[in-house]
């Protein structure tokens, strides 16, 4: 029995995101749990992973698995609660879809902000595999360029048979073999079973079966024919679908009455009991190749899809030539065995249990000793004293308010933390005293650096001078960098106005964000879309999409009572302010009690000019506590967050609606934008046309029970979610990322 009470035992996790992860980890936690007793076993578990389990059939394979093996099991909502639970010790992280694809997402960015004290193994999940061996449809969908948080990786062959291992990567990588066969050790199948049924396997949901030409059509009409012929010759045929596709299922395809679903995991279905397997190109193929059951691969007529990893398998394409598989299959299956022994040889594929048991605990072992090196926390002054913060921004601009100086506040007045600042202000004072010498300007901000002795810088979108100058001499001091960044800065349009976008647009602001993108230890993003945009953009490095963006108080608890006032805040807003301006005037036509409020750099319409004293326009605050101060004053019933559908507006935050929640108003919001997540569960009314937005107004303002209800339970979703505290620890999360990425970032360079 496992004894976990002792918090210098060593953790070995496992990261189960996508439903295939069960497969493949499932051998390797089996043989880990048999053969050592010193380590604590955890698994842990995605929102997307249960999400995607809609029958709950895998998380029920987890259960047992973990009773099995004295796991235990924790769900995690983001990267960095998967993080929580690993601080303070030491150990692996096993992950069986982890790179830098987006499908890879959730594991790759726990790998990266994990504790330096735990070693990262990625395993090779299927034959054909992104970043080791890639098909062509894989290589045309993702690139030949996929890379890896993993210290080490486990792959199923040697190293020199993998195409598409970056150079990079290589000294990464381990011969493992194919985790499958550790089944063996454990699970016996029965022996003379009779066969009496062919299988055939779907992998429809995959991108090599749309990369080129779409696939599914003709593969699932060849299965449905081939079966009818079969079932003419009294026979049945079993369709496995994928485990994580299931095409057939998630389609409710109807199919003929002599096929059976084979809808078991794969390690208990007794492969052994078939005739014969077919399936389209697919690492499945290779499971019933070890089963030794005769197997033929499908290609597609025109011979485009590529199954040249498959070479020495018997190929089949059209009914006929599935009916002669398997007539001859059930026949004589010697000739086709024999082909896949020449095919085992080829790939090198080392099919012995005992082989790759081996050098699963051998690597285990080396990995847990290597662990121990690093086990002291990264983020704890050796002093056990104040962390120093440095904090780059153009100004103490509100962003910088919002996402650091805020949640970082408590910190600094317990005495854990203290903040510096160094603004573009201040760097342009500076070179203003000597315009005429360029490293005065360098001097200087090498001085204010050396004066505040960071522990972590944070360039809080920063475009100034001297970006690269003070990058650098963070890193040669090995002091971690956060760029944190809350919109597309490398696309400001001319909709926000012509001197923004003159001046965001300037060559040279724009290469100080590329720098820091490129060089900072972690890019923080303000929101998942963004850290989207920027890969749709062509930037490939790792970057971290926070949860949440702004933390919210409520101010003015919800109120039932009738809606007297309605507001609109903003700055940069005057097209959306302009496009509903007939909606507001209608609804203070409507309703003569309500009152309009506008708040912002925003110019009156012309439209709302006629309603006297009950419309009012407070000009913006360029202080933030200011501003902050007349904010919570205002006691708005109803807020407008209206958002345009352009590329710059689809990746911001949603900033208003927490604003607006926490002074007591009902949202409604522009659909498709910053708001569905958040206006989600009555907590905001979503709507697209200008009917649309009228509708809404009037019902807020005509059904004061209404309004209350969506204001109670936004405000209740604003005390669970958006709290203040959760948003410290989610930038305090940031800052032990970078300080573990920096750490072996500088442990490679020493190397």
């Amino acid at each position: 029995m496992r004894d976990s009470s002792a918090a210098s035992r060593p953790v070995i996790a496992f990261l189960f995101d996508l439903i295939q992860d069960v497969n493949v980890l499932r051998p390797i936690i089996r043989t880990i749990a048999h053969e050592r007793d010193d380590a604590d076993l955890l698994f842990l578990v995605s929102r997307q992973f249960e999400g995607r389990d809609k029958q709950w059939l895998w998380r029920a394979e987890l259960d047992e698995l973990a009773r099995e093996t004295a796991a235990t099991m924790s769900r995690f909502e983001d990267p960095f609660s998967a993080v929580r639970r690993l601080q303070e010790r030491r150990g692996i992280i096993f992950s069986a879809s982890e790179s830098n694809l987006a499908a890879h997402a959730v594991n790759h960015h726990v790998f990266l902000s994990s504790p330096a004290s735990f070693v990262r193994v990625t395993v090779q999940h299927g034959y054909e595999c992104v970043g080791f061996d890639q098909n062509r449809e894989q290589t045309l969908s993702h690139g030949s360029s996929v890379r890896f948080a993993a210290d080490v990786l486990c792959g199923w062959v040697a190293r020199e048979q993998l195409r598409h291992l970056c150079v990079s990567e290589r000294d990464k990588y381990l011969e493992l073999g194919p985790p499958l066969v550790l089944n063996r050790l454990f699970d016996r199948q029965p022996g003379g079973t009779p066969r009496d049924t062919g299988l055939v396997c779907e992998n429809l949901h995959s991108v090599r079966m749309r990369a080129t030409r779409n696939f599914q059509q003709t593969y699932l009409e060849t299965l449905l024919t081939f079966a009818a012929d079969q079932a003419r010759r009294g026979r049945k045929v079993a369709v496995r679908p994928h485990p994580g596709g299931q095409f057939i299922v998630k389609n409710q395809i109807e199919l003929p009455q002599n096929v059976v679903l084979a809808n078991k995991p794969m390690f208990k279905t007794d492969l052994e009991r078939f005739l014969f397997g077919i399936s389209a190109p697919s690492s499945v193929l290779i499971d019933m190749v070890l089963a030794g059951i005769p197997t033929a691969v499908w290609r597609d007529e025109d011979a485009v899809l590529d199954t040249t990893a498959y070479a020495e398998l018997a190929q089949v394409g059209t009914v006929a030539e599935w009916d002669a598989f398997a007539e001859a299959a059930s026949i004589d299956p010697a000739p086709f065995l024999e082909r896949q022994r020449r095919f085992l040889r080829r790939t090198g594929l080392d099919a012995d249990p005992q082989v790759v048991r081996k050098r699963l605990l051998g690597m285990v072992d080396a990995m847990l000793a290597r662990s121990n090196d690093f086990a002291e926390p990264r983020l704890a002054r050796p002093d056990g004293g104040t962390r120093r913060v440095l904090l780059v921004a153009n100004g103490i601009i509100p962003t910088l308010h919002i996402s650091f100086i805020k949640p970082l506040a408590a910190l600094e007045r317990a005495g854990a933390a203290r903040l510096f600042t160094i603004t573009e202000k201040d760097i342009l004072k500076a070179r203003s005293v000597s315009p005429g010498d360029p490293d005065a300007t360098s001097a200087f901000v090498r001085q204010r650096i050396a004066a505040a002795r960071p522990d972590l810088a944070v360039f809080c979108r920063y475009s100034g001078p001297e970006a690269e100058t003070m990058a650098g001499m963070l890193r040669e001091a090995g002091v971690p960098v956060v760029f944190h960044i809350d919109d597309d800065l490398l696309n400001v349009p001319r909709e926000l106005g012509e001197k923004k976008f003159l001046e965001h647009n300037r060559s040279e602001r724009t290469a100080a964000i590329r720098h820091l993108i490129d060089t900072a230890d972690v890019v923080y993003c303000s929101t998942r879309r963004l850290r989207e945009r920027f890969g749709e953009l062509g930037i490939t490095r790792d970057m971290f999409a926070g949860d949440i963006y702004c933390s919210g108080e409520i101010i003015a608890p919800a109120e039932q009572r009738e809606a007297r006032i309605l507001g609109f805040m903003g700055n940069d807003k005057t097209p959306e302010l302009t496009l509903l301006a007939p909606v507001i005037a209608a609804a203070l036509e409507r309703h003569p009690r309500l009152r309009f409020e506008l708040f912002g750099s925003m110019q009156l319409p012309p439209e709302l000019e006629g309603f006297g004293d009950r419309v009012q326009a407070t000009p913006p605050i360029g202080d933030y506590d200011a501003f902050v101060a007349k904010f919570r004053e205002l006691r708005w019933d109803i807020g407008l967050c209206p958002l345009l559908k352009t590329p710059f507006n689809l990746v911001k935050a949603d900033t208003k609606w927490v604003d607006y929640t926490s002074i007591g108003a009902a949202v409604i919001a522009s659909r498709g934008t910053a708001y569905d997540s958040a206006c989600a569960d009555g907590c905001g009314i979503l709507v697209e046309t200008m009917d649309d937005w009228a509708a809404a107004i009037n019902l807020l303002a005509s059904d004061p029970d209404r309004r209350f209800a969506q204001v109670s339970a936004a405000q209740h979703k604003l005390r669970e979610r958006y709290s203040l505290e959760r948003l410290t620890a989610q930038v305090l999360d940031v800052f032990e990322a970078a300080a573990t990425d920096a750490v072996r970032t500088q442990r490679v360079v020493a190397a």
